[in-house]
């Protein structure tokens, strides 16, 4: 499964390509989730982890949700672009792809990201994409509070 953007290509990962892309290590343990849940539930293909590449098959970065929609029917997505290719627009595209995608599912009504209040760069790409501070704040134990944002169809 694709998604084609203006610059991006985003393919939804499986378990198998899940492993065998190159992955920040700070992040391995999101992988081993994402493949185990891939492998219990390989229908589930496209709420994990997309791979986002440019025309010449670059990886830029990466992205996707937290599994299929829970009972509020709400999904929650993540996105992240490498260092040298910021300031590019490059991830507001992506996360606009995901966000598109998402709300594209009858059983979603809201994509919800959740972001550090520190991150100004991601915040800006969340507003520019349409998500609105929803005035909610998660603790995260990994990376403490978190501002949430939601786009809704």
């Amino acid at each position: 499964m694709k998604l084609q953007g203006p610059r991006l290509t985003l393919t939804a990962l499986g378990a198998d390509e899940l492993e065998a892309i190159p992955w920040p290590p700070e992040d391995e343990d999101a992988r081993e989730l994402f493949v185990r849940r891939l492998r219990a539930d390989p229908g589930a293909r496209g709420f994990w982890a997309w791979a986002a590449t440019l025309e010449d098959g670059t990886q830029i970065g990466s992205g996707g949700f937290g599994g299929r929609p829970n009972e509020k029917r709400r999904l929650t997505v993540g996105y992240g672009v490498r260092e040298e290719y910021r300031n590019r627009g490059l991830a507001t595209e992506l996360l606009t792809l995901l966000a598109e995608w998402g709300l594209a599912h009858a059983e979603v009504d809201v994509v919800r990201a959740t972001i550090r209040p520190d991150n100004a760069p991601s915040i800006r790409v969340a507003e520019k994409v349409g998500f609105i501070l929803t005035g909610e704040r998660v603790q995260d134990d990994e990376h403490g509070e978190l501002l949430v944002f939601e786009r809704r169809i």
